[in-house]
């Protein structure tokens, strides 16, 4: 039952998580694409591991603006699934390599 719910939290995040990411990220002027492959809970539901692909290649300015963002991006969430989920768990965004 519990890997269901995490299954259906999960999905909601991913849907929730790339609109906020296609709004956000259009403000920095660098022609750049995010996208979001993949979006992980932990069991204990106190972590979500966004999963984000940079194209056309890995640039350390857009990762670090990105991470220093997630606590931003967190309280959109919470303020878009605020009927949805009670407590909206820590977000963290790890970057795939664009040569995997």
């Amino acid at each position: 039952m519990k890997e269901i719910k995490n299954e259906k939290l999960s999905s909601i995040l991913f849907i929730e998580i790339s609109e906020i990411l296609s709004e956000e990220i259009r403000y920095i002027k660098k022609n750049f694409l995010v996208t979001l492959i993949k979006v992980k809970i932990t069991s204990n539901i106190n972590l979500i591991k966004a999963y984000v692909n940079i194209y056309p290649s890995i640039d350390e300015e857009i990762i670090c603006y990105i991470r220093s963002k997630s606590l931003f991006y967190r309280k959109l969430l919470s303020k878009r699934l605020r009927y949805r989920i009670k407590k909206i768990p820590k977000l963290d965004f790890y970057i795939i390599d664009n040569n995997y």
